[in-house]
């Protein structure tokens, strides 16, 4: 009975936190009834079969985002791998406990857990999809230590928090009070980020009709929608245009590409623009520059098996600190850290989301933004438009699944450029993976701290008695 309810507790308050009802603060708590079940006397198998069945009824917000949109084949390996990946997070987590110590046990659970996530994240076809610390992007505070470390060191940190408070209600006081105090600290440092000078600013704005993106249209009644809704705004720097806004021929380009072209010199705006071209079939950015200039950028990852397109190789490079990417190349954090390094402070990314999923893909551009210090202008069919600064404050959003122009517009302050994550990489999840070893090892090859400590009264008094 216990094992059925800590999983139903604990699948709901992760379909609540990391699904479209994105209450953040219950992610923090998410784990932990399976980790109060796992620290006690539970057979371990029912610890196992609890902890997979309750993430993966966490999991059921992606149904509830893709269903009838994506088949179950894409997402269903990636849910698979996550749900086996928590229930040996959890068994572990409580073997360290009954075997070690509570302050094994307290570190166990967000090791192994950021670990396996980590290596999922490398072999998975979707990136860094599904992962713990998107799920706080809400909460600015708390996401300011990807900077340091990337995203799963959100997800330890949110871990941490879980295995401290399930250890408190396990009266291991001493254990549990160090890792809120860890978590504390933590928070404070995002706080102290929070509020540091800010760069300077530019005025930037995020287009997307839903009445248009049908690319059979025709491109040119397209692009001049664009160019005079561009052509009426005032002041502003930068405009992006969603992913696959417009169809055009590689023979037809300059022609259909000239309102945009004209309305980028006269407006003095550098203009991003989501294009397909077909034979063969690509999937690219157009990025036209006041002074006459074109840079183009393929995308680099494709959503297989719908996407067929040669992915780009180039890092989507441009101008005084701007850079670009389209859609699902957001998802991957080793190559927009790639793209990071040479000094990017604006990330402008058109993009094409599945509706319900718009904030869900939203804020993983925003997580990257945080984790390389750049803010992200980002135009999305069929989801989301957000511009958010280098912190991940989101400025300004908009719905783009209604009829008609949406457009936002916000003056962002461009990033600090590189963080110490843009440096070192994913050096912490594998700074992790070692410390999971040490933990395995103390925990099924060392003493057995707890029973040993248990015995000890005992063999005392016998010596005493002799």
């Amino acid at each position: 009975m216990r094992a059925a309810l800590t999983a139903f507790i604990s699948g709901v308050l992760f379909f609540l936190s990391q699904g479209v009802t994105d209450l953040w603060p219950l992610a923090w708590l998410a784990p932990v009834p399976l980790l109060w079940f796992a620290y006690g006397e539970a057979p371990r198998w029912q610890v196992l079969i609890a902890s997979f069945v309750g993430f993966a009824l966490g999991q059921l917000y992606l149904a509830q985002c893709y269903w009838g949109q994506l088949p179950a084949a894409i997402i269903l390996p990636l849910v698979v791998m996550m749900c086996v990946a928590f229930a040996i997070t959890v068994a572990f987590s409580g073997e360290a406990l009954r075997r070690s110590s509570p302050a094994a046990a307290l570190l166990a659970f967000p090791a192994l857990w950021t670990t396996l996530e980590y290596l999922i994240g490398v072999v998975s076809p979707h990136g860094s999809f599904g992962a713990l610390g998107y799920s706080q992007v809400s909460f600015p505070a708390a996401i300011q230590l990807a900077s340091l470390f990337g995203v799963h060191a959100v997800a330890f940190l949110l871990c941490l928090g879980a295995s401290s408070i399930a250890l408190l209600l396990r009266r291991e006081w001493t254990a549990g009070g160090a890792g809120v105090v860890v978590c504390a600290f933590a928070l404070v440092f995002g706080c102290v980020r929070l509020a540091e000078a800010e760069g300077p600013r530019v005025r930037v704005a995020a287009l997307a009709d839903a009445e248009i993106p049908d690319i059979r249209q025709s491109a040119d009644i397209t692009i001049r929608t664009y160019a005079a809704y561009i052509a009426g705004l005032k002041g502003v720097q930068i405009v992006a245009i969603p992913e696959g806004a417009v169809l055009m021929r590689e023979a037809d380009r300059k022609t259909t590409l000239a309102p945009l072209a004209e309305v980028a010199r006269t407006s003095a705006a550098m203009v991003v623009i989501g294009t397909v071209t077909p034979e063969p079939m690509q999937n690219r950015a157009f990025v036209l520059l006041p002074d006459g200039t074109l840079e183009i950028y393929a995308k680099r990852h494709l959503l297989a098996p719908f996407e067929t397109e040669v992915p780009g190789r180039d890092p989507g490079l441009l101008a005084a600190g701007y850079a670009t990417q389209i859609c699902k190349d957001m998802d991957f954090a080793g190559s927009v850290r790639t793209t990071a390094q040479h000094g990017v402070r604006l990330m402008i990314v058109p993009a094409n989301d599945f509706g319900r999923d718009g904030w869900i893909h939203a804020r993983m551009a925003i997580m990257r933004g945080v984790e390389n210090g750049f803010a992200v202008l980002r135009s999305a069919f069929n989801g989301l438009e957000t511009i958010s600064d280098a912190q991940g404050r989101v400025l300004a959003s908009a719905a783009t699944t209604r009829p008609g122009m949406v457009a936002i517009q916000a003056d962002v302050a461009l990033g600090s450029g590189p963080t110490l994550y843009t440096r070192i990489g994913d050096t912490f999840p594998w700074v992790c993976a070692l410390l999971c070893l040490a933990l395995a090892f103390r925990t099924y090859f060392g003493t057995d701290v707890r029973r040993a400590a248990a015995l000890r009264p005992v063999a005392s008094l016998t010596d005493d008695h002799a």
